[in-house]
């Protein structure tokens, strides 16, 4: 029951509990244990055993009818906070599952403290200060076409911190740069986009400024040659574009370092995300729960979708005890976050990649990622996920330049590893073979411990016939995945359908190097 209470959601798959509970015991054991403690609880609970909820993969609490000590700010600021003190069950797993929580829990307790002297007026008021981006622009004298040029820019920006959850945007383009500052913006950035033309070279200059003094955050500028034109889907200024997005959510999640960022979803989330692409279990637990908290604060389909995509990589990285479980989660948080927000690019695109990795329907991948790059061009999931689709479906030279462009326009996004692990991939299908182990190479040493792109390159080199390298790039493999050999690179269950789609795997030595 405290396994459920501290639960994303109060909500568990019942292999988790069994991982955690009945670690040492087979599975058909273990599930059988399982069903009896269900019962037993049940009994205890009396007329209120419906609370306890269960179907096939799933046990959770039936949030309308609880209430949890340690969702009261009180008991968390309390000193003397140990929960589950004094229960030994014996199981190494679930041992080291409570050592995790009982640091959460104090975390949580220490921040409770340092927040226990602030008014219910100011913590009232620290839930109404979000994030203000404010849109500013210039254009010097010149070409007809700037200013609608530099409010392209400004909008593409904009829809993405928008649709992150990063940030409220307010236009202000039409006002003058002085007017905008305003003591209810403490928690403001401006994103300012300036033109010029006035010398024959147009140059595109993209800042970000803190509010209320206008300091300097960042700025980058892009200049074309006289008779040239800035257009723009240029992956140089959708770098730009996207680097700004990177670097505001950043300074806005700092804003906030006094502890206040926890009352706030797209800290959370953000904050999720960084834990996400850091990879390991421990990290993909806790990218969950933010995900999680974020959406109990503020429930929209971004923070439901990232907790989609996160199923992918739990299985990709083969971090799951139960296939089914993992794919039904997925699949309802997709179908959820599609129904809250089915225009947002984001959304879209995460929900493309779930339809590919988790039962590979590369048509409905494909609808939707086509729909998340309409939304929004400067998106780089939408461009991989629309390149992985296309490949899948026959036109690999076109969807290796799709995923190529996500490469080229990500900018800093912590995801960087994933575009080019994808692009490795679309290249292989593409008969690129030698740009796939460039790109397998460029995304392993950005995420030494991620697993795909080691697997790509045991049968790249190997058909490269770089026997040594590939021998150990299994051995790296092997280490966290003991039963992995070339044979499961043919099982068609596991996780490199891409390599189907080529002669490679048919290279493949019939026996263990």
């Amino acid at each position: 029951m405290a396994m459920l209470a501290l639960a994303p959601e109060n909500k568990r798959s019942r292999s988790w509990i069994q991982d955690k509970l009945w670690s040492t015991r087979g599975k058909e054991q273990g599930a059988a244990s399982l069903r009896q403690s269900l019962s037993e609880i049940r009994r205890a609970l009396g007329p209120d055993r419906d609370c306890l909820v269960a179907n096939a993969f799933v046990v959770s609490l039936d949030r309308s009818r609880i209430a949890i000590d340690l969702d009261n700010p009180a008991t968390l600021g309390a000193q003397d906070v140990e929960i589950l003190e004094g229960l030994d069950i014996g199981d190494q797993e679930f041992e080291d599952w409570l050592r995790l929580e009982r640091q959460r829990v104090r975390k949580q307790g220490i921040s409770a403290t340092a927040d226990a002297g602030m008014s219910a007026t100011n913590l009232t008021q620290s839930r109404r200060m979000p994030n203000h981006l404010l849109l500013t622009r210039k254009s010097a004298a010149g070409h007809g076409d700037s200013p609608v040029l530099a409010d392209c820019v400004l909008d593409t920006v904009a829809k993405s911190i928008g649709e992150l959850g990063s940030a409220i945007v307010f236009d202000r383009r039409m006002e003058r740069a002085e007017d905008c500052v305003s003591s209810d913006h403490c928690n403001a950035l401006a994103l300012h986009s300036e033109i010029d033309d006035s010398n024959g070279n147009r140059v595109e200059r993209l800042a970000l400024l803190q509010l209320p003094d206008k300091s300097l955050i960042w700025s980058s500028t892009l200049s074309v040659p006289r008779g040239g034109t800035l257009d723009l889907n240029d992956p140089n200024l959708l770098r730009c574009a996207n680097l700004a997005v990177s670097i505001a959510t950043d300074q806005f999640v700092k804003m906030h370092a006094d502890g206040s960022e926890r009352i706030l979803s797209s800290a959370l989330c953000y904050s999720g995300v960084l834990h996400l692409f850091r990879l390991g279990k421990i990290n993909f637990e806790a990218a969950d729960h933010l995900f999680a908290r974020a959406f109990e604060i503020e429930p929209r389909g971004i923070h439901l979708a990232w907790r989609a995509y996160l199923r992918t990589f739990l299985l990709a990285e083969r971090q799951f005890t139960c296939r089914q479980t993992i794919d039904a989660e997925a699949f309802d948080f997709m179908h959820r976050a599609l129904e809250l927000e089915p225009h947002n690019s984001y959304v879209a695109a995460l929900s493309a990649h779930v339809q590919t990795i988790m039962r590979r329907s590369y048509v409905a991948a494909y609808e939707l990622a086509e729909r998340s790059v309409q939304l929004n061009h400067a998106n780089p999931i939408g461009w991989a996920c629309l390149g992985v689709a296309k490949s899948h479906l026959g036109k690999p030279e076109e969807g290796f330049q799709h995923t190529l462009t996500a490469r080229a326009i990500a900018g800093s996004a912590p995801y960087r590893f994933q575009l080019d692990a994808l692009s490795c991939i679309v290249g292989t299908m593409a008969g690129e073979f030698d740009k796939a182990i460039y790109l397998a190479e460029a995304s392993h040493a950005l995420a030494p411990e991620f697993a795909p792109p080691l697997r790509y390159l045991s049968a790249l080199y190997s058909h490269a016939g770089q026997r040594e390298l590939s021998l150990e790039m299994v051995q790296r493999l092997q280490r966290a995945e003991p039963d992995f050999s070339y044979e499961k690179l043919r099982d068609k269950t596991y996780p490199a359908a891409g390599l189907h789609r080529t002669a490679i795997i048919d290279s493949l030595p019939m026996r263990q190097i």
